[in-house]
């Protein structure tokens, strides 16, 4: 169980926080929080070492997952989420 809370904060929360507020994989989860740092899809799939093909079927995903439909959306979800220490 994760507890959050929507603000304004600017920064992500980790993978793994991640990985259960969204119902993401890992994978899903570290590719999720590279846009956030300004990165574009293909800078995100070599950061995190995968194929471009894959990092767009990822993001799909992330998408379905968080309910958001553009890369836009989902960093200000991403960064408007935090969690409770």
């Amino acid at each position: 169980m994760a507890a959050t809370a929507v603000g304004i904060g600017a920064t992500v929360p980790a993978p793994n926080i991640l990985s259960s507020l969204f119902d993401l994989t890992p994978a899903e989860a570290r590719l999720a929080v590279e846009p956030a740092s300004g990165l574009s899809v293909q800078e995100a799939a070599m950061e995190i070492g995968i194929a471009v093909k894959s990092a767009r079927t990822y993001l799909d995903r992330i998408f379905r997952k968080t309910e958001t439909s553009r890369q836009s959306q989902l960093v200000a979800l991403l960064k408007s989420t935090w969690s409770f220490s």
